[in-house]
Parts: structure tokens; C-alpha cells; sequence
């Protein structure tokens, strides 16, 4: 969600809350004054129908009562209630055809030594007319100003978060191989300012320190190998040599083969650093038909050794642009461990889709975590001569175009699945 809306249904939500409890209050108030307002004009009536009441010397039920409101007379023993006592009360109105609210007083008379109550009825209707009008009124006021609120308060936020905008897009666009640096505009508002500061500081930063990364490792990666390339010329003379003893041969035999394994771990953690690095930016159209075709007879000599059946089912081609290099990369060692991973006479299934990439290879259960598989120098079989790092790669691979890779084990098959 967007700051702008986030902002706003708070501040909707705020206000409703605050003009709901004041509509509420207000409405109280209108209606207690308006009821005190009926209350003492229901009590001049009392007192004026008390004064002339008490002049007269008639039944007080045969007596003709002139007043502005209903009135009820009622012969009583004794006073049941409060003496004065004010409420609401609901009578039906045969013009209007409905029952209609009204405000009524009860009082006690003595009139010739009799006991009357006497009932005095106010119509309410008026008044909750008024009170009704004055709601809609308040009503459609708080409508129009939420509204105007909320139309300025979008035009005002876009004027001020406008440097803040510009920002965000300038950060979005940032390409950290690029040695470009980034320049963000001035801001009148100091919060703002600072933050184009800080922001410009730590991208140059971040530049600086991914050139200087990347000149180490391709300096690393270039420099290691002419010496390894050294070690291992001069080892493999030794090797040749007919008089040399038993064990200096099999000391050179072991220099050659940890320096074979050296020069091809240097190779895959520079690799490795290369894509963290995101120094792979060539995108093109990926064929992973052919792809998955022309490495299968790249490791034909090894699957005839192993006599493992191969087969594969394509029912259409992914449409995915990356990197060639490391769509070779890829292919190779996910098809590589799943060789290196199989039993003799196992069999390798390969099934590519639009969506997906499977590779199911027999094998015997990992006596590793699966959740560890992906991990750098993990190996699914500890005596392993292999470095543990390719799935590594094929992992860092995916995260890289946000591939989803998974793992199952299943009736003696592993299955890697690439989600695209």
C-alpha cells in the first residue's frame, strides 16, 4: 500500500471516528436542551392549570380545560409515583394516521378533597423535525469535508512528497555496476535534503566498493592461475619421470590433484562472486531445449560408463531471457548431479515445461539436511571428491531471476524442480 492512501484512510478513519462521537454528543445536546425547552413549557402549563384549579370549585372531571397541549384527568386514590414526574411517550395521532412522540408531565391535584393526577402531553414532533434537519445538515457538511480534505490533501501531499518521489524512482533505476553516480535534486525541505545526501554518500560508497571488490576477484581470480597453471605442468613432469621413487610419485600425484581442485574451487567461488556481483547483464532468449540436448552429449562418454538411461519430455519451451553463460552454467550442474549423484545402471528423467524444469535421478538417500543441500562446500555424500558448491551456484542462479528451486526425495529418485 502506498504512503499516500496508508495515510489518508487513517486520516479518513480518524476523522469519521472523531465526527461519528461528535454527531453523537451533539445530537445529545440538541436533544436534552430541546426536551428542557418542552419541560418548562410543560411546567407553566402545570402551574397555570394548578392557579386555575384551584379556584374553581366544580368536579375537576366535569370542569372544560382550555390548553395548548392534550390533557388527561384521572380520579386517584393516593399518589403511586413521584409527584411531578417528565417522559416520553408514544401516542397515535388519528389525523396523521400514526403514532407520533410526546413529552409528557405528570402531576398530582386536590380539588374538593379529591385526588386527581393530571397528565399534560407536549408534541415531540417538531422538535425531532428540527433535530432530524440539523442531522442531515451536519451530515452533508462532514460528506463535503472529508471530500475536500481528501482531494487537497492528495494535491497538497503530491506537491510536498514530489523531491521524495523523484528519489525513490532514482534508487529504483540504481544499477550498482554502472560507475555512474547517482545525483539526486536539490530539496527545499531539510528532511528531504538530508535524506539525498545521505543517500548520494552511500551509493558512492556502495560504487566504490563493489569496483574495488570487483578488481580484487578479477585480479584473484587471473593472478591464482598462472601459478596453479605452473604447479601443475611442473607436477605432471614429475609424474612422467620413470625413475622416480614410489613415494615422491605419490606426492606429486596428490600435489597435481589438490591443485586440480584448488584451481576449480577458485573458479566456482569467483563465480559466485560474479553473480552476487550481478557482473552477468547480458540478457538473450534462452533455448533450454537445445541447451539441455547439447549437454546430455557432452556427458555421453560418462553415461554409457555408468550405463544410465536418459530420457527426456519436452512439451513446450519456457520463454526466458538470461544471461547465455549462466544458462550453461545452470544446465550443466543440474545434469552433472544428477549423473554424479546416480547409481550404475540408474536412469535420469528430464522434463521441461513452460512453467518448470524437472530432473529426477535415481539414487541413494542424502545423509544430509535438504534444506542444507544448497549450501556452499554441502555435500550430499561426505566421501565425495566433488566441492559441494554446484547446487550453490544453481541456487545463486535462480535467486538471481527469481527462479523457485526445490528438492524431493522419493521412492530412491531425487527430484530438482526449477519453478520459472
Amino acid at each position: 500500500m502506498k504512503l499516500l492512501t496508508k495515510t489518508t484512510l487513517y486520516f479518513i478513519t480518524v476523522s469519521l471516528f472523531v465526527f461519528f462521537i461528535g454527531g453523537i454528543g451533539v445530537y445529545q445536546l440538541i436533544k436534552k436542551l430541546e426536551n428542557n425547552k418542552v419541560n418548562h413549557e410543560l411546567i407553566g402549563q402545570m402551574s397555570k392549570l394548578s392557579k386555575d384549579l384551584s379556584t374553581t370549585k366544580r368536579d375537576l372531571q366535569k370542569t372544560i380545560i382550555i390548553s395548548s397541549g392534550l390533557i388527561s384527568i384521572t380520579h386517584v386514590q393516593t399518589i403511586l409515583q413521584p409527584p411531578v414526574q417528565f417522559k416520553d411517550t408514544l401516542m397515535f395521532d388519528q389525523i396523521q394516521n400514526r403514532y407520533v412522540p410526546y413529552r409528557s408531565l405528570t402531576f398530582f391535584a386536590d380539588n374538593n378533597n379529591q385526588l386527581y393526577k393530571i397528565n399534560i402531553y407536549k408534541s415531540l414532533t417538531e422538535s425531532n423535525y428540527l433535530i432530524e434537519q440539523i442531522a442531515m445538515m451536519v451530515t452533508i457538511m462532514v460528506i463535503f469535508f472529508l471530500m475536500a480534505v481528501y482531494f487537497l490533501y492528495r494535491y497538497f501531499f503530491r506537491q510536498i512528497w514530489s523531491d521524495f518521489f523523484i528519489t525513490i524512482d532514482k534508487i529504483s533505476s540504481f544499477d550498482i555496476s554502472s560507475p555512474e553516480k547517482l545525483d539526486f535534486p536539490d530539496s527545499m525541505i531539510i528532511e528531504f535534503h538530508q535524506l539525498n545526501k545521505g543517500l548520494k554518500l552511500m551509493t558512492e560508497r556502495i560504487i566504490n566498493d563493489f569496483q574495488g571488490l570487483k578488481e580484487f576477484t578479477d585480479n584473484l581470480s587471473h593472478e591464482i592461475q598462472t601459478p596453479l597453471a605452473i604447479i601443475q605442468s611442473k607436477t605432471e613432469l614429475l609424474l612422467q619421470k620413470e625413475d622416480l621413487p614410489e613415494h615422491q610419485l605419490q606426492l606429486s600425484s596428490e600435489i597435481h590433484s589438490e591443485t586440480l581442485r584448488l584451481s576449480k574451487l577458485i573458479k566456482a567461488l569467483t563465480l559466485l562472486t560474479k553473480i552476487d556481483n550481478r557482473q552477468f547483464t547480458n540478457k538473450e532468449r534462452i533455448d533450454f531445449k537445445n541447451l539441455i540436448t547439447v549437454h546430455i552429449k557432452g556427458f555421453e562418454d560418462i553415461i554409457e560408463i555408468k550405463e544410465i538411461n536418459v530420457s527426456t519430455e519436452i512439451t513446450s519451451k519456457p520463454e526466458i531471457e538470461m544471461d547465455t553463460e549462466l544458462a550453461n552454467i545452470l544446465i550443466v550442474n543440474l545434469i552433472k548431479n544428477a549423473i554424479r549423484h546416480n547409481i550404475n545402471k540408474g536412469t535420469i528423467e528430464i522434463k521441461l515445461s513452460k512453467e518448470s524444469l524437472n530432473i529426477k535421478n535415481s539414487g541413494q538417500a542424502i545423509k544430509i539436511n535438504p534444506l542444507q543441500l544448497f549450501n556452499r562446500f554441502s555435500k550430499a555424500n561426505p566421501k565425495s571428491e566433488s566441492l559441494g558448491i554446484g547446487l550453490s551456484i544453481v541456487k545463486k542462479i535462480c535467486t538471481s531471476y527469481n527462479f523457485n528451486i526445490r528438492y524431493l526425495y522419493e521412492d530412491e529418485f531425487h527430484e530438482i524442480i526449477l519453478d520459472f
